[in-house]
């Protein structure tokens, strides 16, 4: 079997083989222990494995016991015999060069009084001593080294905190609070892509018109901002929108109108116009053509009444239609809507006529503009090439020119000579091929029978 198998036993199905003795039915017999033995553990490797290392653990677990009974000093023991210690460590220095042997105060005379103190300590040559001087020398310089350790490791920390708390006071940023105005263009740069330019003071707006002017922005931002940036930002160029600076008198004539009016007519509609008409609407503010001899004539026609134009803001592409100029501006509009004390279907009055796509006004309190959306400015270079350089012309693409067509192939040399035979006869000679000569023949043999 080798000498592994004598070491450790036999295999399993050798022992299986040779203990199994008997027939099949021996279990019946009553005295019968089971083909393993009494004790049903069969000498193989794995049995005797696991035996080996259940002996181990019980021997491990007797060695701990024992251990826990003996003796052990604490370092709270030991720290409270420091003096000692110190004295000890003379002693001993001393013993081993001037004292005598009988005499000297060794480190094993300390442990044997620390063992039995109730009991004198006997001299040293009469009886035997537990010398435990290395181990309470080991204790003591553990003790010590530990001591240095933490001093050493907490002025390390204290200095690694100081350091860094430096190098963090030197890269550390201020944080800037950011204004109410400023989380609200960063919002609308994000969401529409637009550039909002509204400056307010730290501690928000001042006069009752910013007042108006900021609230009316911060309910309907994000409704005209929608509704005006596919049609700005399909121009391929950034758009802005700034607040309308108007004259005082166009925002003390809206004020008193708002204050006349009720809770919730203060609606947002848009206005196109030309860009040259800017600096007049912001003087004058929005005027109803020909009244009161202002000077406003009609432009873009008047189909529903002389009035002042604005569009829904679901509409935005019927004011973007009226603006002209390089800018493309459009007028976002604070409006006085009575309508919203109305319920029933037709809402128009003297004041405001409505169509599916617009309103229009015929009292000029009732709208002041508000804010300003226009694209960017287009540089002067490119303005400039814009006007110099034509518009390029379209070149038709050369004609496709196919190489011709190749000549077909003819019928080729004949070789071979077509067999044809010469009938001599009253009529001149005919060539003819051999089937008509057969046929010929045939013919002539039947006219002579």
């Amino acid at each position: 079997m080798g000498k592994a198998s004598e070491e450790v036993g036999l295999g399993r199905s050798a022992a299986k083989r040779s203990v199994n003795s008997g027939s099949r039915n021996a279990w019946r017999d009553p005295d019968y222990l089971g083909k393993y033995g009494s004790d049903y553990h069969p000498q193989t490797r794995r049995n005797n494995l696991r035996r080996w290392m259940r002996e181990a653990v019980c021997e491990s677990e007797e060695l701990e016991s024992d251990w826990e009974d003996s003796l052990v000093l604490s370092l709270e023991h030991v720290g409270s015999l420091e003096a000692k210690w110190e004295d000890l460590e003379v002693a001993s220095v001393c013993s081993s060069t001037t004292a005598g042997f009988g005499t000297a105060s060794t480190a094993s005379d300390f442990g044997w009084e620390f063992l039995e103190p109730t009991t004198p300590a006997p001299s040293r040559p009469c009886a035997p001593k537990i010398d435990l001087s290395p181990w309470q020398a080991a204790l003591r310089r553990a003790e010590r080294g530990a001591k240095e350790y933490a001093q050493q490791s907490g002025h390390a920390e204290s200095t690694g905190t100081e350091q860094s708390q430096r190098r963090r006071r030197y890269k550390r940023v201020p944080v800037v609070e950011k204004t109410e105005t400023q989380k609200l263009a960063d919002e609308l740069k994000s969401k529409y892509q637009v550039s909002l330019h509204y400056d307010l003071p730290s501690t928000g707006p001042t006069t009752p018109f910013e007042k108006l002017r900021w609230k009316f922005l911060k309910d309907h931002a994000n409704a005209f901002c929608a509704s005006l940036s596919c049609l700005y930002l399909g121009c391929g160029r950034k758009w802005h929108l700034k607040p309308a600076p108007v004259a005082q008198a166009v925002e003390d004539r809206f004020l008193s109108a708002c204050d006349r009016a009720a809770e919730g007519e203060l609606q947002p509609a848009l206005h196109g116009t030309n860009e040259s008409n800017l600096s007049s609407i912001y003087s004058r503010g929005l005027l109803i053509p020909g009244e009161k001899g202002n000077g406003v004539r009609v432009v873009n026609g008047s189909v529903h009444g002389v009035g002042i134009y604005t569009a829904y803001l679901k509409d935005a592409a019927l004011s973007w239609s009226y603006a002209r100029g390089v800018s493309r501006p459009v007028l976002v509009c604070g409006v006085l809507d009575p309508s919203t004390r109305k319920t029933g279907p037709d809402k128009s009055s003297s004041l405001v006529t409505y169509t599916h796509s617009a309103r229009i006004f015929f009292k000029d309190d009732l709208v002041s503009p508000l804010f300003e959306a226009s694209l960017d400015s287009i540089p002067a270079s490119a303005a400039s090439a814009s006007c110099t350089v034509p518009k390029p012309t379209v070149v038709a693409p050369p004609r496709r020119i196919l190489p011709p067509d190749p000549k077909p192939k003819g019928p080729g040399p004949r070789t071979r000579l077509r067999p044809t035979l010469t009938i001599l006869g009253p009529r001149p000679a005919v060539t003819i091929s051999r089937s008509q000569a057969f046929l010929a023949r045939r013919a002539a043999r039947k006219r002579q029978t």
